[in-house]
C-alpha cells in the first residue's frame, strides 16, 4: 500500500455537521482536509467551526493545512477527488437510495481509490437493545444492515477493487448481549495493489460546487515564518534590554545601601543623576552583549542559539538573511550583531 502517514489528504464524505473535520484538523500530518455533502445550508451553517482559532495564528502550524468544503454527492465523479489518500464514510450508506449504492463503491473504491477508506453504519443486529426504535433509527434511512449484510457487502467490494477489509465497531451494549456486536458497525478498507491511474486530470470537468475554503497560517509560508522568527528575536532582545535596566537598579541600589544615612541626604538631585547616566552596566554572563552609544550590540549567535529560533531559522545564515530582509530590527555593518536600542536611562519615582 502506499500510503505516507507523515503527509497526506483527507475526504470526509458526507461530512453533515463538520464534526469530524473540526477534529481531524488538529492532526498535523494532513494537509488537505475536504469535506463533501449534498445539504448546502447544513455546509454554510457549519463551514466556519473550520476556521483557524486565533492561537493558530500566534502559534502557525508547522505543516500545511487547506480546508475545502465542497457541495456534492458521494456518488458523483469529481477530478479534485483523485489525490485523496484517506477517505471517511460516516453514517453515509444508509442514507443512499438503492442506484446511488449500487454507484457509491465505483465513485469512491475505482475512481478516487484512496489508500484507506472507513465506512461506518448502523448494526441492525444491535436495535432490539435500543429503545423506540420500531423499523430504522432515522427517517431518513433507506435501509440498515446486520452485520452478515455488511460484511458481505464490504468483503465483496474489496475483492472487486483490491482492499483488505477489516472489521470492528463502538458502542458496546449491555452484560450478556455480546452477540450482538457494536451498536455501529465500521468496516476499514486497505488497498493493497497500487493507486489506479485515471485517464482523465485534476483539470476536468468538475461536479462539486466550492463553498468554503480556508488556508491555515504555517510556518511553510515564508512571511510568516519571518514575522515569528522576528518576534522571538525581539523578545530576545528585549529581555536583554530588562536584564540590563534591572542590573543597572541593582547596581545603584546597592551603592546607595553601602552609603550612610547622612551621605545619601546630602547628594544633591543633579549629581545622583548624573551618577546614574553615568553608571556601565556588567558584562552579561549568559550572553556577551555590550553597550555601544544608545544601543545594545547582541551578537547574531547567541540569538540563534535559543532553541526556538534554532528550530524555526535551520541555520545561521537564514537567520541573518531574514533579519537583513526586514527594517523592523537593525543589524551591525557587518551583519554579526543585532543593533536594539538600549533605552536604559532609570526615572525616579
Amino acid at each position: 500500500m502506499e500510503f505516507n502517514p507523515d503527509k497526506c489528504e483527507v475526504a470526509d464524505l458526507g461530512c453533515a455537521e463538520c464534526t469530524l473535520l473540526s477534529r481531524l484538523k488538529f492532526c498535523s500530518c494532513i494537509e488537505l482536509l475536504v469535506g463533501v455533502d449534498t445539504d448546502l445550508e447544513l455546509l454554510k451553517e457549519n463551514m466556519y467551526r473550520l476556521s483557524p482559532l486565533p492561537c493558530e495564528y500566534l502559534q502557525p502550524r508547522p505543516s500545511l493545512l487547506t480546508v475545502m468544503l465542497y457541495h456534492g454527492s458521494a456518488t458523483v465523479k469529481d477530478p479534485r477527488m483523485l489525490d485523496c489518500d484517506f477517505v471517511s464514510c460516516v453514517e453515509l450508506i444508509e442514507h443512499l437510495d438503492a442506484p446511488e449504492l449500487e454507484r457509491f463503491p465505483e465513485v469512491v473504491f475505482g475512481y478516487m481509490n484512496p489508500a484507506v477508506v472507513v465506512i461506518t453504519t448502523p448494526n441492525s443486529d444491535f436495535n432490539p437493545l435500543l429503545p423506540g426504535i420500531i423499523r430504522f433509527r432515522h427517517w431518513d434511512h433507506r435501509f440498515e444492515w446486520s452485520r452478515a449484510e455488511f460484511e458481505a457487502w464490504s468483503l465483496n467490494i474489496g475483492n472487486k477493487y483490491g482492499y483488505r477489509v477489516e472489521f470492528t465497531g463502538v458502542g458496546k451494549g449491555p452484560p450478556g448481549s455480546e452477540d450482538l456486536g457494536f451498536c455501529t458497525q465500521i468496516s476499514i478498507f486497505l488497498r493493497e495493489l497500487s493507486k489506479t491511474t485515471q485517464t482523465e486530470s485534476k483539470d476536468s470537468d468538475t461536479l462539486y460546487k466550492l463553498v468554503y475554503e480556508i488556508v491555515y497560517p504555517s510556518l511553510k509560508d515564508k512571511n510568516i515564518l519571518q514575522d515569528i522568527v522576528l518576534n522571538e528575536v525581539i523578545y530576545a532582545a528585549e529581555c536583554e534590554r530588562r536584564h540590563l535596566i534591572t542590573s543597572q537598579c541593582d547596581d545603584i541600589e546597592q551603592e546607595a545601601e553601602n552609603c550612610s544615612h547622612n551621605e545619601r541626604e546630602s547628594l544633591p538631585t543633579e549629581d545622583n543623576k548624573s551618577a546614574k547616566a553615568s553608571f556601565k552596566p556588567k558584562k552579561s554572563e549568559r550572553l556577551e552583549v555590550c553597550k555601544i552609544g544608545g544601543k545594545l550590540r547582541i551578537p547574531l549567535i547567541n540569538l540563534f542559539s535559543i532553541p526556538k529560533v534554532q528550530q524555526l531559522s535551520g541555520s545561521l545564515q537564514q537567520l541573518q538573511d531574514i533579519l537583513q530582509a526586514t527594517d523592523r530590527v537593525m543589524l551591525s555593518a557587518c551583519g554579526s550583531s543585532v543593533l536594539y536600542p538600549a533605552d536604559d536611562h532609570i526615572n525616579d519615582d
